[in-house]
């Protein structure tokens, strides 16, 4: 059994929509608060799945849209400013960013008035 003392942990800075690590190379791929920073969310959570190994799980920790429309009324009408002020998309549907990009959604749980999701997921 190893210890952590025995894992080799390296750091990279990396484009997301562009990963220079091979297919299918990790078991797990994990984004917190990706998709609402980048310009093109589909060609990153692309990109995800195709470093993650067939039958491994990529993890998001994301906000978006809320679940109740007042909510996401208020974030619509400050996204543009908080975009310019921030870098930070935070009215992105995010369960439709992950249909389109073909990801398969296992599980989803979400908070702070259905704006913060943790979703569970498989490469399609």
């Amino acid at each position: 059994k190893k210890s952590m003392s025995d894992v080799k942990i390296t750091y990279q800075i990396e484009n997301a929509e562009s990963l220079s690590f091979a297919d299918q190379e990790f078991d797990c791929v994990v984004d917190t608060f990706g998709v609402c920073s980048m310009e093109r969310p589909i060609n990153m959570l692309k990109e995800i799945q195709r470093v993650c190994k067939p039958h491994g799980s990529i993890l998001l920790l994301e906000h978006g849209k809320s679940s109740f429309g007042f909510i996401s009324n208020y974030l619509d009408k400050q996204a543009f400013d908080h975009a310019a002020h921030w870098g930070c998309y935070w009215n992105r549907d995010i369960l439709g960013l992950c249909k389109e990009a073909n990801l398969d959604v296992v599980n989803v749980k979400r908070s702070n008035f259905g704006t913060t999701y943790f979703i569970i997921a498989k490469p399609s």
